[in-house]
């Protein structure tokens, strides 16, 4: 079995990895996704593969953010006709974003593309662990990574059962949630994906180590408190952009919360959500934490995806029947129902689960609304994290003239995005922005001067669905009953840039030297590279040394020959990248 790193490479964005068997005519995927905001992003989203989608048997697919799905249609649309592997939940939140990104003029395919994805749920149970044959002799495993709704790592294993098997685990998206110390709401915590052979990381945020602070709930739920009373003092309005999956359930969730804790003080606030992808997100999601599964080695009932942080921050029994619907109600509450709705309220539980009560009113016509004359406080929680598009270009425009007004980001934006400059005037008072030139433009024609943005502009924290530098580590090197467990012998690391890498494999390398083991990290840097998975890990690790050392050999002999005036800069016969042998 070999496998050739795609992307992406010191880049974020366009997971998409491939591995390939001749002998055993294995061809197959693990994502196929966008690159979104990156350099190279036009030239990777044009499809022009190195493989033809038509011999691809079938994709394993992690999980539904774009940047891991988004090219599944144009997949389909070149030829490839096998089936998607994933989660039944990741396929529902796949399609939803698929299809609202169909939407759009510039995206490359379109609704019948994306209705064409034949995705598929393997049916053995129970669903995480097991061993589900996709060929003679191949089989993968899934494991709930804890990132989003029905997101996965997965392990490959090739070989007849026994001794001879070999695997590779891939962590896809790996979330924050540790078990019994989880700081999201809703989900899981994170599996360890068993001992493998080999294994593929993401290193997204490889360089950045937590504070306990910023993994404290009550911490990230007391920053939001003290905007939603100054937004009280001021009568005015806070607008919260978050993106449609994860983020939104997430500050809904903490908005309750609060509010659940002092209702008295919160009771003349209006809670308004603008964000149709996020409703029909909501949906999805309170299908997944309804689903449950029977553990045939011992018989539990346990839920697939919902987390017990809720029956303890809930003062609740995850084993009651009784409190587990309360819990499935108060979701339902939180994303579901609206203000007023009439619904079953928790007749158990501590203070803040008896005080929950749907709070917002989704809003069908924004037209119709005024923010000008509503003089109560206001709350809009409204999607597009990056605020280029969607109901945040609509809302933000009304909104950030006023001084009355806050603008909460729930999530990253790049610095060329309207979110971006906006975080970039968090720090600015008044006077100084009235110095500034330049404006906000939005597509379709939408403008804004800097210097006419009055509303405070504030970055809330803890909202992260990605693991830090230790949640890698600990996935990697995973302790169990006092043993400890490695994921695999050799690591590659991808899907982060270059110094997340590099501190991440430092950091790896550190770790393991603490525990009294070795685990080899590499950093795949060339795309057209094969790793033939069946030689040792010492043996790939040797070789990709030997070919980054040719390679860099290569370059420095181009770049004498273009000192000395060589015509062409040929001053070599080595190989340079993507002349190796066996390529």
């Amino acid at each position: 079995m070999k496998i050739r790193f795609i992307g992406p490479l010191g880049k974020v964005t366009g997971s998409c990895t491939w591995m390939h068997d001749e002998a055993n005519d294995w061809n197959f995927l693990v994502d196929c996704g966008m690159q979104q905001g990156e350099r190279t992003a036009a030239e990777w989203n044009a499809c022009d593969w190195p493989f033809d989608p038509a011999e691809i048997k079938f994709v394993i697919l992690t999980h539904a953010h774009i940047d891991h799905s988004g090219l599944l249609p144009m997949l389909y649309r070149k030829g490839f006709r096998g089936l998607v592997y994933c989660s039944r939940e990741t396929a529902e939140i796949a399609k939803i974003l698929l299809r609202d990104a169909a939407e759009l003029s510039d995206i490359g395919f379109t609704a019948k593309d994306v209705n064409a994805i034949r995705w598929h749920e393997p049916r053995r149970s129970p669903f995480f662990g097991q061993f589900h044959s996709v060929d003679r002799n191949l089989f993968v495993r899934f494991f709930r990574s804890g990132h989003v709704i029905g997101a996965l790592s997965v392990a490959v294993h090739w070989g007849a059962p026994g001794p001879g098997q070999r695997s590779i685990a891939f962590s896809g998206d790996l979330g924050p949630n540790v078990e019994d110390e989880e700081s999201l709401p809703f989900l899981r915590h994170r599996m360890y994906a068993g001992s493998n052979d080999f294994a593929v990381i993401e290193s997204t945020y490889g360089e950045m180590v937590r504070t306990a602070e910023q993994n404290d709930p009550a911490h990230r739920r007391a920053q939001l408190r003290s905007l939603l009373d100054r937004t009280i003092s001021r009568a005015g309005s806070l607008i919260i952009p978050a993106f449609a999956l994860g983020r939104v359930q997430d500050v809904l969730f903490d908005l309750h919360w609060i509010v659940a804790e002092n209702p008295e003080r919160y009771e003349g606030v209006g809670f308004h959500i603008d964000a149709p992808s996020a409703r029909k997100m909501n949906a999805a999601v309170l299908e997944a934490l309804r689903r449950t599964e029977n553990n045939g080695k011992n018989g539990k009932v346990r839920p697939l995806w919902l987390g017990k942080q809720m029956f303890r921050w809930f003062g609740l029994d995850d084993k009651d029947p009784t409190h587990v619907r309360t819990v499935l109600d108060i979701c339902h509450m939180t994303l579901g129902a609206e203000a007023g709705d009439d619904v079953q309220l928790p007749a158990c539980g501590n203070a803040v689960a008896r005080a929950w009560r749907p709070l917002f009113r989704a809003m069908t016509n924004r037209r119709q609304h005024v923010p000008e004359e509503d003089s109560r406080a206001s709350v809009y929680v409204v999607s597009s994290g990056t605020c280029d598009g969607g109901p945040a270009a609509w809302w933000l425009p009304k909104l950030i003239p006023s001084t009355s007004n806050t603008v909460a980001l729930a999530g990253f934006c790049s610095a060329g995005t309207v979110g971006g400059q906006l975080l970039s005037l968090a720090k600015a008072g008044l006077e100084e922005r009235r110095r500034l030139t330049g404006s906000l433009d939005w597509p379709g024609g939408m403008t804004m001067p800097l210097a006419e943005i009055g509303a405070d502009v504030v970055a809330l924290t803890g909202y992260s669905a990605h693991a830090d530098q230790t949640g890698l580590l600990d996935w990697i090197l995973n302790h169990h009953k006092d043993e400890l467990r490695l994921v695999g012998k050799a690591v590659f690391i991808q899907h982060g840039g270059d110094m997340q890498r590099e501190a991440l494999a430092e950091a790896m390398k550190a770790r393991a030297e603490m525990e009294g083991t070795l685990v080899q990290a590499m950093m795949p840097a060339d795309p057209d590279l094969w790793f033939d998975l069946d030689k040792d890990a010492s043996e790939i690790s040797d070789e990709a040394c030997l070919r980054e050392m040719e390679d860099e050999i290569a370059r420095l002999s181009r770049e004498i020959a273009r000192r000395r005036g060589i015509p062409g800069g040929k001053g070599s016969s080595m190989p340079g990248r993507g002349q190796q042998r066996g390529r």
